[in-house]
């Protein structure tokens, strides 16, 4: 099996897809369930969240774990500062790394409002730290510099000796992209400097935004990294309401929501609008010189089927 870093670099146009974790231990049913995919052989990757919008479901380490057992793709494990400390991040990641597990998405993550909305997030460090931590530490055979103590007259937190690892991480990382997000480029540009490997867009329904980004971090940096940029088909009117209405930055555009509501199928229209933005993407990079590498994440929300026609579609590009 390819590594991912191998299959994003090799495929002209590179294709993850994110899986359903179970609120229970039923893993091995799920696993199964994902080996029935036809178009799995088409995937660079499977994407496994950490408990989206604050919904409890199971870690994505152990996940991914069987995943790597199971099936002949590599995982792309989510970690998000949100739920725990440096020391707690870097259990789980020394843990992962035990697993097997290579590669991680690096992010802030959702505010919980799901089963705890009232919880509180822990965000001891943003994902740009974390990325910086895993890269330039971990990987290195070090732990992460503490942070998250507070200051005090009796101790410098930067001349802290950090204990060494016994062996060190090999863990490629990427990090995500809000090509909506004001400052974004710069934003993008740091975590590039940190030494994000490859980045994921959140969910997107225009191609001119995702071009303007891509442009704007060409002119910062001089190398930007593979590039998966997200959608999401829709079964309904009703789905599409609610992921604009809920979605952080996810901007679903009046035309395409006009377009798709008067279509004779609604299901199949999302579909052949999403194929076409990544041909829209893949036209606009060559017209404007642009040289980073783009593929797709394809998220299937509750529209399992539409997401994977467009798997099958856009392999073909």
């Amino acid at each position: 099996m390819p590594s991912f870093m191998e299959s994003l670099e090799r495929e002209k146009f590179p294709i993850t897809y994110e899986v359903p974790s179970p609120r229970g231990g039923n893993v091995d049913e799920y696993i199964e369930r994902i080996a029935k995919y036809d178009f799995i052989d088409k995937l660079a990757g499977l994407n496994v969240c950490n408990n989206p919008v604050g919904k409890v479901r199971i870690d994505p380490a152990p996940f991914s774990g069987k995943i790597i057992q199971k099936l002949d793709v590599e995982p792309i494990a989510h970690l998000t500062c949100r739920d725990t400390t440096i020391s707690g991040l870097q259990k789980w990641l020394l843990g992962a790394d035990s697993l097997g597990i290579r590669t991680l998405l690096a992010m802030t993550g959702d505010y919980a409002v799901g089963d705890y909305p009232a919880e509180e997030k822990i965000d001891t460090i943003n994902s740009l730290e974390l990325i910086t931590g895993i890269k330039k530490y971990l990987n290195k055979g070090q732990l992460m510099p503490e942070l998250s103590s507070r200051q005090s007259r009796q101790r410098n937190r930067y001349m802290v000796d950090m204990e060494e690892l016994e062996r060190p991480t090999n863990f490629t990382v990427g990090g995500v992209l809000l090509p909506r997000r004001s400052g974004e480029s710069t934003y993008g540009a740091n975590k590039i400097r940190a030494g994000a490997d490859f980045f994921q867009t959140q969910i997107t329904y225009d191609a001119d935004e995702v071009l303007v980004i891509i442009k704007e971090l060409e002119e910062i940096v001089d190398k930007v990294p593979p590039i998966l940029v997200s959608t999401a088909p829709f079964a309904t009117h009703e789905e599409m309401v609610f992921l604009s209405e809920n979605v952080p930055q996810v901007n679903i555009p009046g035309k395409v929501q006009n377009r798709l509501s008067r279509a004779h199928d609604f299901a199949m229209e999302s579909v052949h609008y999403a194929v076409e933005m990544y041909v829209k993407i893949i036209d606009g990079l060559k017209e404007r010189g642009l040289k980073t590498k783009v593929g797709a994440h394809i998220i299937p929300m509750k529209s399992k089927e539409m997401a994977a026609e467009i798997v099958k579609e856009i392999s073909q590009l």
